[in-house]
C-alpha cells in the first residue's frame, strides 16, 4: 500500500482524462501554486 502524503511532500505526477476530451497532468499543468482537485463519480 502506498504511503499518505505528509505536510511538505511534493504531489506525485498524475495524468487524468478530461470529460471534454484531452488530458491534464497534475501538478505540471496547474495554473497556480494552490489548487483543489474534485472527483465526480457521475451517475451509475
Amino acid at each position: 500500500m502506498a504511503s499518505k502524503l505528509q505536510q511538505g511532500d511534493h504531489f506525485p505526477s498524475l495524468t487524468f482524462k478530461l470529460v471534454s476530451a484531452g488530458t491534464i497532468t497534475l501538478p505540471d499543468e496547474m495554473p497556480t501554486r494552490y489548487a483543489a482537485v474534485l472527483f465526480y463519480r457521475g451517475h451509475w
